[in-house]
């Protein structure tokens, strides 16, 4: 038997050299290639953080597209897409496992079209990665960004990016390129400070969003004042106090009204920090506070999540905030042993999203989805409260 040496060939002739010596070639063929593409472009934008990277980078794209730029905007998100001037392209990709090299076919694929064209051109590209080593990856290799929106830091991705708030900051702060600005949305004093004290030693500079107190106490305001603050770094006009109160209005929590209850999708946060944010926007605080139902998803791949809503299902059952809790996904059996009140297991692999939903209105409590949205059997749940609540008519998706 003869050792493959990774050419090649049909009828006599090479069809592409596959060995390591041109896998090496190719790579670094089209890295030049990729920097000069990146290099074309007037400025380069990351989004980053842990709440609201999507939606940031999407109305950020649509914002510049509105004022006259030419632009390319990426987002990972629930459903991967580019927007070339708000018209929305799917990124198809082969298998459920995100790679950070599709990049560079998005970048081969759009930028010429931006500069080649009179307008200033902007890139705007969330941050899909979610190890400091792959997120300072994106941004010096896939993306060098002029400037990184960070939208905040919360507690998810503990098995990747660390067990505290300081410590997720500090792998944040690692990835910011020497050179870069970031603005960050981070409103806690002491996280900015350290957040500060890490990218000034890195050779960035930084800037904290201001929210006004009017808005403090509302969801996602951090991502909304940061698109004024990426308008000042650019030096256009900031966006109309009206607008931004819309916008802000926007966004914020509703029930959804279903014949049988009322249901609210917190899983798309994914994370503690934001759900409670949810749930008192939602429900209340205090003595006046509402039960709720809290239906939580589980994913192998996300224990740390797991563990981290553990806490929190502990923590508002403390409170008397909650009586009961419904769990499905894995590890359900340990979730329920470890939670303070009556746990309900739903096998959502032999269970219909329809007969899961009735048994959650059957509580009679409004009901709240929590910890992870992105599997199959959540987005068809999804998609069976969008069809009651439509009476039987589900919505065509955005593409």
């Amino acid at each position: 038997m003869f050792p493959f040496d990774g050419t090649l060939t049909y009828g006599g002739r090479s069809v592409g050299g596959a060995g390591p010596l041109e896998r090496i070639r190719s790579f670094f063929g089209r890295g030049g290639a990729h920097r000069e593409l990146l290099a074309d472009a007037d400025v380069r934008i990351s989004v980053s953080g842990i709440r609201g990277k999507s939606s940031t980078a999407k109305r950020l794209g649509a914002l510049l597209s509105d004022r006259g730029y030419d632009t390319y905007t990426k987002i990972t998100g629930d459903h991967p897409t580019s927007f070339h001037n708000g018209r929305q392209i799917p990124i198809q990709r082969r298998g459920p496992r995100v790679t950070l090299y599709e990049n560079l076919h998005l970048v081969r694929e759009f930028l010429p079209q931006l500069t080649q064209t009179h307008p200033k051109d902007a890139v705007i590209m969330e941050n899909q990665a979610i190890t400091e080593y792959t997120m300072r990856m994106v941004n010096e290799q896939f993306l060098k960004p002029d400037v990184l929106l960070f939208c905040n830091v919360r507690q998810d991705h503990n098995d990747t990016l660390g067990k505290r708030r300081q410590t997720i900051a500090r792998s944040f702060a690692r990835s910011v390129p020497e050179g870069c600005h970031v603005i960050s949305g981070e409103q806690h004093g002491v996280i900015h400070d350290y957040l500060e004290d890490e990218i000034e030693a890195r050779g960035g500079t930084i800037e904290q969003v201001s929210v006004p107190d009017r808005h403090r106490s509302l969801t996602g305001a951090e991502t909304i004042h940061a698109l004024n603050h990426v308008l000042d770094y650019l030096d256009e006009p900031p966006i109309p106090d009206a607008e931004l109160d819309a916008m802000l209005e926007d966004i914020q929590p509703e029930w959804t009204e279903l014949p049988g209850g009322r249901v609210f999708n917190a899983a798309k946060v994914n994370e503690i920090e934001s759900t409670e944010l949810f749930r008192r926007q939602l429900a209340g605080t205090g003595d006046d506070a509402e039960l709720v139902c809290p239906f939580v998803f589980l994913r192998r791949d996300r224990r740390g999540r797991t563990a981290s809503f553990v806490q929190y299902i502990n923590i508002l059952a403390d409170r008397d905030l909650i009586d009961r809790v419904h769990v499905g996904g894995a590890y359900t059996e340990v979730f329920a042993r470890r939670v303070d009140v009556p746990a309900t297991r739903h096998d959502t692999d032999a269970t219909d999203p329809e007969d899961v939903l009735d048994a959650l209105l059957a509580t009679g409590q409004p009901v709240m989805f929590m910890a992870n949205t992105v599997h199959p059997f959540m987005r068809k749940l999804a998609t069976e409260v969008e069809r009651r609540e439509h009476g039987g008519t589900v919505p065509l998706p955005p593409y």
